[in-house]
């Protein structure tokens, strides 16, 4: 096989150093399942990776970093796979402690490889990535704890971030209305073209410091950042109401435990990274593939060619992009 194109970090004195470089299929992470990578994607892991921020990426020798893939399978030595197989790969260690998906091939173990539904394309499977999985993860929870359409509003912070968007999608599609929380005003005609009934300033939104609002309506919630956002939307939510906690932007925060006592309020937690077992990961691809696939993916995701990979990692610290950035490995794909 000729070399091929990848994007590695290199540690140089304590210092992440990025690079484009040509490789050999030996200079990169064994694995039994070698997959032909047509698209990735940019998380905030990924361009922590990349800035060495949170030293959340290997030190001792270069990486390919890339958290999530979708591809076709080359070669397998891997019974559960086979050449032309269309699959995704995301999270575990790939990209941080394993060669990832900035690269045109990747070899990973047969554990991390989910076969796509047939619905799913590859582009879709990367509009979705670890942000889609996490949305979904995030609903299924909320249904099996009885949320349902009638039930009420579900609001989603961090509206126009790849979870938030998705999961405002999935969620509008199944019915549901949905309260967009967002500090980015001139974004209301994106999140209302992707599916919320409503949209709420996050200035307005965090005025109100009482622990327990009046006349809270909300049904349910999925916070995406953390601290103060936490608090308010539990003070939000109305008796037996629920809220999915899936981000992390801000660790600390001062709440009362009113809304748990008096409201019932539940709390649940959403982690896909570690605790999420592959039986549940094809389970929710699968309804990914189904009643919770998109109806707006070319409207959620911004697609980038693999060359822009490095100067477009800063925007996820400026708190500019929207939606999901796309980055297409390759030109030639299935």
């Amino acid at each position: 096989m000729e070399n091929f194109k990848a994007f590695r970090v290199h540690t140089i004195d304590g210092q992440p150093v990025c690079k484009f470089e040509q490789l050999a299929l030996n200079e990169i992470d064994d694995g039994p399942v070698l997959i032909r990578v047509a698209y990735s994607a940019i998380t905030y892991k990924d361009a922590m990776a990349a800035r060495g921020v949170g030293r959340n990426v290997r030190t001792d020798r270069p990486c390919v970093t890339g958290v999530d893939l979708s591809g076709t399978v080359v070669r397998s030595s891997d019974e559960r796979f086979k050449p032309g197989d269309r699959v995704a790969v995301t999270n575990y260690q790939l990209g941080t402690m394993h060669d990832g998906a900035y690269a045109d091939y990747a070899r990973v173990p047969g554990e991390w490889v989910v076969p796509l539904p047939e619905s799913l394309s590859l582009f879709e499977a990367m509009v979705l990535g670890t942000s889609g999985l996490t949305a979904a993860l995030a609903i299924d929870r909320l249904q099996k704890a009885g949320v349902e359409p009638g039930s009420g509003p579900i609001a989603i912070s961090g509206a126009t971030g790849g979870v938030g968007s998705l999961a405002i999608n999935m969620l509008a599609n199944l019915g549901y209305e949905v309260v967009a929380i967002s500090g980015k005003p001139a974004q209301s005609e994106y999140l209302r073209k992707i599916g919320a009934s409503k949209i709420i300033l996050r200035e307005d939104f965090m005025r109100d410091p009482a622990p327990m609002v009046s006349g809270a309506y909300l049904a349910a919630a999925m916070d995406n950042v953390g601290g103060q956002f936490l608090d308010r939307l539990c003070a939000n939510v109305k008796p037996h109401g629920k809220v999915a906690i899936a981000g992390m932007v801000h660790v600390d925060t001062k709440m009362t435990v009113l809304p748990f006592v008096l409201r019932s309020v539940d709390i649940l937690g959403i982690n896909v990274s570690r605790q999420l077992q592959m039986p549940e990961r094809k389970r929710l691809w699968d309804r990914m593939g189904a009643d919770l696939k998109l109806t707006q993916a070319e409207a959620i995701a911004k697609v980038i060619p693999f060359e822009d990979l490095d100067r477009t990692m800063d925007s996820f610290f400026n708190v500019s992009t929207v939606g999901r950035v796309v980055v297409e490995v390759t030109e030639k794909h299935l």
